[in-house]
C-alpha cells in the first residue's frame, strides 16, 4: 500500500511534465497558432521552455520562472505584428519561433445605408411561452428615419443618437401581453415602412406563444435537490439560484423560456425552474388558499425547530441577517393566521419568533437566534413546513466538529491547466489530502467527496454533503484566467451572508502566504455555495494560469503552508463564533 505522503509526492511529480535542462525547447500555451487573427489589442505570449534557459521576445528579455514558464503581455497596433521568440539553452543551443498577430479592431457601428432591417433583439429571448401581463421588449436596427412597428402594429420609436453611440436607425419599444393576444405562427414580425409605401419585414429568430389556461397550470417538485433560479440564463455556472425546495412543493407555472418554466411564487414574486425538475402530470385544479396555523417552536437534544401547518406544500425562500442574528423565511401563497404561537419550548439557539405578512399572500417567519446563524434546513413533514436550526457547536474546537472537504474537479473534469501542464484536479486532491491529515492531527473529523483521482458529479457532491450535514464545508480549487500576466492571487467565494465570516477568516490567513489579494467575494453561484445547512467556503487558492502562482503551488513547502493557513483560518472562525 502506498502511504499518503508518498501518494502526494507522486501526484506532484505527475503534475509537472519533464523538460530537459540542456535542450532549447519551447511550448506555447498562448497563442495557440503561429499566425492568428485577433479582435482585441491586448494579447499574451505564454508558455514553457527548458529549466535554466533564457527567453527573448524581439528585443525584450522575459522573466523565466524556476518551472521554466514565462508570460508576457503586448498591446498590439492595428494590422500586422511580428514576434520572434528565442530560447537560449545553457549548452549554447538556440531555438526561435516566429509569431504573427493580425489585429483588426471591431468596425465602428454605422447607420444602415439601404432600406432594410439589419437585426431585431427581443427580450425575453429564446422559445417563449408568455402569460397575460408579461412584457416584451424590442430593439431593432434598420434604415433610419422610417415608420417602424411590431406586434399588433404597435409603433416603435427611433432612439436619439445620444442613446445609441451616435448611430441613427435604432428603434425600440415594449408591449404588455393582453388577455386577447395571439401570436400567429409563433413568430413576431417587425415592419419598416418608408414614405413611398415600401415595407421591409423581418421575423423574430424565436417562437412565441401565449398560455391560456382556464385553471392554473401547476406542477410539483420532484425531489429535495430541486432549485429555483432568478432567470432562465446565466454565466458558466448557470442561472443564479434562489434556493432549494423540498419534494412535492406545488408550483404555479405561468410561462416557459427554452428549458425553464416561469413560476409565480406569489403576487409580486416570480422565479424560474428547470423543466426537468417539475412533474406536471398531476391533477390540475384551482390553487388552494392556504392559511398558516398551528405554529410550534421546540428543541430536542441536537436542533431547534419552528413548524407551521399549511393546506399544501407551498414554495418558500429564505435569507439571513448575520449582524442581527436572524433567519428569515418567506412562505409564498400563505396567509398568517392572527395570533400564531410564539411560545418557545426547550429551545437553546432560538430566542424569539415573529410572524408577519409583508405582502397579502406571503407569510414571513423571522427567527431570532442567540448567535449568528450556523446553518438551517427547510423541509416539509406532510403539509407542515419546518425550519430545523443548527446550533453553534457547544465546544468550538477542531476536535469537536465535523469538517467536509471537497477536492474540486477530478476524472474527466480536469479543471484548469497551468503553463507547466499541471492539472487542477490533481493539485486539489493533493491539497485536500494534506488538509485532511492536518485537521485529523488536530483531532478533527473529516469527510470528503473524493479521496482518489476520479470523477464525481457536482450534484452528487452536494447531495452527499447535505445528507452528511457537516459542521463546516471547505471546497478546494485553483483559479484560472485567460490573462496569465495581470490576474493572480488568492480568493474565497460564498453565496449566503452567514458564510461570509468563515470565508473572511480563511482569506485573511491565506494572505499571510504572500499571495496577492483577489478578494473575499459574495453572491457566488457555485453549486456547493448554495446549501444553507452549514457554513461553506469556496477556496480558490491561487491562479494556476499565472506562472508565478503556479511556481508556488508546485512547491511542497508552499502547499503545506497553504493548508496550515486554511486550518488557522478555520480556528479563527471558531474562536470568533463565541462572540457573534
Amino acid at each position: 500500500m502506498v502511504s499518503v505522503k508518498r501518494f502526494l509526492q507522486i501526484v506532484v511529480v505527475l503534475c509537472i511534465p519533464f523538460i530537459a535542462h540542456s535542450q532549447a525547447t519551447l511550448r506555447l500555451s498562448q497563442p495557440s497558432r503561429d499566425q492568428i487573427n485577433v479582435s482585441n489589442s491586448k494579447q499574451f505570449i505564454a508558455g514553457r521552455t527548458c529549466v535554466g534557459c533564457l527567453v527573448r521576445i524581439n528585443d525584450d528579455t522575459v522573466h523565466v520562472y524556476s518551472t521554466g514558464t514565462f508570460a508576457a503581455k503586448y498591446d498590439l497596433p492595428t494590422g500586422r505584428s511580428s514576434f520572434a521568440v528565442r530560447v537560449d539553452a545553457p549548452n549554447g543551443e538556440t531555438y526561435t519561433r516566429n509569431l504573427t498577430f493580425y489585429y483588426n479592431p471591431p468596425p465602428t457601428p454605422t447607420a444602415t445605408s439601404v432600406f432594410r432591417i439589419d437585426y431585431i433583439e427581443i427580450s425575453p429571448g429564446g422559445n417563449v411561452q408568455l402569460s397575460e401581463g408579461d412584457t416584451l421588449r424590442i430593439k431593432m436596427k434598420g434604415y433610419p428615419g422610417q415608420e417602424a412597428s411590431w406586434f399588433n402594429n404597435v409603433p416603435l420609436r427611433e432612439l436619439p443618437t445620444s442613446q445609441t453611440g451616435g448611430v441613427r436607425g435604432v428603434y425600440s419599444g415594449s408591449y404588455i401581453i393582453q388577455p386577447s393576444d395571439s401570436l400567429l405562427n409563433g413568430k413576431i414580425m417587425v415592419k419598416l415602412r418608408n414614405r413611398d409605401g415600401e415595407t421591409a419585414v423581418l421575423g423574430s429568430p424565436y417562437r412565441y406563444s401565449v398560455m391560456h389556461n382556464e385553471i392554473p397550470f401547476t406542477g410539483r417538485t420532484i425531489d429535495n435537490m430541486t432549485y429555483l433560479t432568478a432567470s432562465p440564463s446565466g454565466d458558466r455556472l448557470g442561472p443564479d439560484k434562489i434556493g432549494y425546495l423540498d419534494k412535492d412543493v406545488l408550483l404555479h407555472i405561468i410561462g416557459r423560456q427554452n428549458d425553464y418554466y416561469k413560476v409565480r411564487l406569489s403576487s409580486k414574486t416570480t422565479a424560474y425552474i428547470p423543466e426537468a425538475l417539475v412533474d406536471t402530470e398531476i391533477p390540475q385544479e384551482e390553487l388552494p388558499v392556504s392559511i398558516a396555523d398551528d405554529a410550534r417552536i421546540w428543541g430536542d437534544d441536537r436542533y431547534d425547530y419552528v413548524s407551521v401547518a399549511l393546506s399544501d406544500k407551498l414554495p418558500y425562500t429564505s435569507t439571513q441577517l448575520v449582524s442581527s442574528k436572524k433567519i428569515i423565511l418567506d412562505i409564498h401563497g400563505a396567509y398568517a393566521e392572527k395570533g400564531l404561537s410564539t411560545v418557545l419550548q426547550n429551545t437553546r439557539e432560538i430566542t424569539s419568533i415573529a410572524w408577519g405578512q409583508p405582502t397579502p399572500d406571503v407569510c414571513r417567519l423571522v427567527i431570532s437566534l442567540q448567535h449568528a446563524p450556523w446553518g438551517y434546513q427547510v423541509y416539509y413533514d406532510n403539509n407542515r413546513i419546518t425550519v430545523k436550526v443548527k446550533r453553534v457547536p457547544e465546544k468550538l474546537s477542531l476536535k469537536d466538529i465535523v469538517i467536509g472537504i471537497d477536492p474540486g474537479h477530478g476524472g474527466s473534469n480536469p479543471g484548469a491547466t497551468g503553463l507547466t501542464g499541471a492539472v487542477e484536479k490533481n493539485l486539489t486532491l493533493t491539497l485536500a489530502l494534506q488538509l485532511k491529515t492536518l485537521l485529523e492531527k488536530e483531532g478533527g473529523t473529516v469527510i470528503m467527496s473524493r479521496t482518489t483521482e476520479k470523477f464525481v458529479p457536482n450534484e452528487d457532491r452536494l447531495s452527499f454533503f447535505r445528507r452528511a450535514n457537516p459542521d463546516l464545508l471547505l471546497s478546494i480549487h485553483l483559479n484560472s484566467s485567460v490573462n496569465p500576466v495581470e490576474v493572480y492571487g488568492t480568493a474565497t467565494y460564498y453565496k449566503h451572508p452567514f458564510c461570509e465570516p468563515l470565508n473572511a477568516a480563511i482569506h485573511e490567513r491565506l494572505l499571510q502566504t504572500g499571495l496577492r489579494d483577489f478578494g473575499n467575494n459574495p453572491d457566488f453561484n457555485f453549486i456547493l455555495n448554495n446549501p444553507t445547512e452549514f457554513p461553506d467556503a469556496l477556496i480558490e487558492t491561487l491562479f494556476l494560469s499565472n506562472p508565478g502562482d503556479e511556481e508556488k503551488i508546485l512547491q511542497p513547502a508552499f502547499q503545506q503552508l497553504m493548508v496550515e493557513k486554511i486550518v488557522e483560518g478555520v480556528k479563527d472562525y471558531l474562536k470568533q463564533a463565541t462572540v457573534r
